[in-house]
């Protein structure tokens, strides 16, 4: 092959390439370079960082070595990091290094995965990747799957597969109003996206059944069982369950073996929102817990938490790939059909998905587990686990914290109380300052900490999905929570 010679379009030449290439990876760097010192939230108020980009639109170009300052003084700096280890807010990962390495890669081939013969590579990546989660999680290994944006679009994917094999008219080619309502049942610690999806599926939110939980925040058996009887002697027509394997809230676990036994029984779709929790079904520290995910018909699993991918990767997975593909399956005139009969054969993940055009996700989990193996990210998930069990005993040997919840993975749900034993008994006062508390400390900047409400109660959410967590960390978090809510 002839070299290239001269520059085309909007290209700079290739010396000019390399020197931005290294410019903008020493600005990464940096970043890390001054993580354990770096505020987790931004110093500025929310009118002045609007404020650092409120420009017209450019009308000529800019030298990039500009760009990049603007980058890091004022993108890097006002940006919530979840890379740092006392970032313990929602499940977002802290992200690896060898995955932006990947992002790179990605970017630079530019690969759309819709088509196989589009993306020969991309596509093949992707289906080992696919093989590789569902291997990890110790779901079956010839199961189906795809990469999607995140756990609200696999939830949406699960139900759309539920819908088109457990309803008994054809939903997709009737509507809603082809047959009877259909029901779906979740716990009341489901993931907000269900309900989203049961809207945008067209088959009402008010077909979501919240099932109760039980003290461990768990789905009541008993109570979901009623509900499927009453709601078949009424003329609904249950289709699916969802089993949480990690509930946002709390981390519980449904028991998931139950379920499917369930589901067996009454002839309905098994689908399991295990988003933040799959990552740790086969850890010895949490496995037990996961014991009858293998049986579920669809399981959503999101590398993009805790395989410490970053954002954006999901992944559906379905026992049986065609459920897929009878399920997405659309004609085109402008799309080649490839010859497709089975898993073995080249796939075009445009027949299993709502999407069309996917970016590269693939190649940041591929080089994930090619860099670091399973056994070191079991290990570190475990670590995990174990510090935030770690908080949570600290927390109950101190009188001026309560738990709220189990700990059964990594989230930690706890009240900060005064010193003033009478009112530990205003729970109006104690839900009042936590809130306060959770502004105070973002503001801060040195910890951050989501919020939620555990049965009434105003609760400080602790969660971490970030390899680089150690106890001196949460050492520092409850230190850092004291200190501030003293005065308040």
């Amino acid at each position: 092959m002839s070299k290239r010679v001269g520059v085309r379009g909007l290209d700079w030449d290739l010396k000019t390439f390399r020197n931005h290439l290294q410019k903008a990876s020493e600005l990464v760097a940096r970043l890390y370079a001054e993580l354990d010192d770096v505020r987790v939230t931004p110093a500025k108020t929310p009118a002045e960082i609007a404020s650092l980009f409120d420009e017209p639109l450019p009308k000529e170009g800019q030298p990039l070595e500009a760009i990049l300052r603007e980058v890091e003084n004022n993108i890097f700096a006002n940006s919530t990091l979840y890379l740092s280890p006392r970032f313990l807010g929602y499940i977002n990962s802290g992200g690896n290094q060898a995955s932006i390495l990947a992002e790179l890669l990605a970017a630079g081939v530019n690969q759309i995965c819709a088509l196989w013969h589009f993306s020969p590579a991309a596509s093949e990546v992707e289906r080992r990747v696919v093989q590789w989660i569902a291997e990890f999680i110790g779901y079956p290994p010839d199961a189906g799957g795809c990469l999607l944006s995140g756990g609200s679009a696999g939830n949406l994917v699960g139900l759309a597969v539920a819908r088109k094999h457990k309803a008994r008219f054809d939903a997709d080619a009737l509507g809603a109003r082809g047959g009877p309502p259909l029901t779906v049942y979740i716990s009341s610690e489901g993931h907000a996206s269900i309900e989203k999806n049961m809207a945008l599926l067209g088959m009402g939110r008010n077909q979501l059944r919240k099932v109760a939980v039980q003290d461990d925040f768990r789905i009541d058996m008993d109570a979901l069982e009623r509900q499927v009887v009453d709601d078949r002697r009424n003329g609904y027509e249950p289709i699916c369950v969802v089993g949480n394997a990690g509930s946002t809230n709390t981390g519980s676990v449904d028991p998931l073996d139950t379920l499917a036994e369930f589901c067996r029984d009454h002839n309905l779709w098994f689908h399991v929102d295990a988003a933040y929790g799959g990552p740790a079904a086969c850890t010895k520290r949490a496995g037990m817990l996961f014991r009858g995910l293998d049986q579920a018909d669809s399981v959503v699993v999101n590398p993009h938490k805790w395989l410490y991918v970053p954002a954006e990767a999901a992944c559906i997975l379905v026992r049986s790939p065609q459920a897929l593909k009878h399920t997405f399956q659309v004609s085109a005139a402008y799309l080649r059909e490839q010859d497709i009969s089975d898993w073995d054969h080249p796939i075009d993940f445009k027949d299993y998905s709502p999407q069309l055009h996917r970016n590269f996700r693939a190649l940041k989990i591929w080089m994930t587990f090619k860099a670091y193996g399973a056994k070191k990210l079991l290990a570190n998930i475990e670590s995990n686990i174990d510090t935030m069990r770690y908080l949570g005993d600290v927390i109950d040997k101190s009188p001026d914290f309560v738990r709220l919840a189990p700990v059964p993975l990594s989230i930690v749900c706890f009240q900060y109380r005064t010193s003033n034993s009478e009112v530990h008994q205003d729970q109006a006062f104690l839900n009042h300052m936590n809130c306060r508390l959770l502004d105070a400390l973002e503001k801060g900047g040195r910890v951050f900490l989501s919020g939620t409400t555990i049965r009434g109660q105003k609760a400080l959410r602790a969660c971490s999905v970030n390899h680089r967590l150690r106890r001196s960390d949460v050492d520092y978090v409850l230190d850092t929570i004291r200190e501030v809510g003293r005065t308040l």
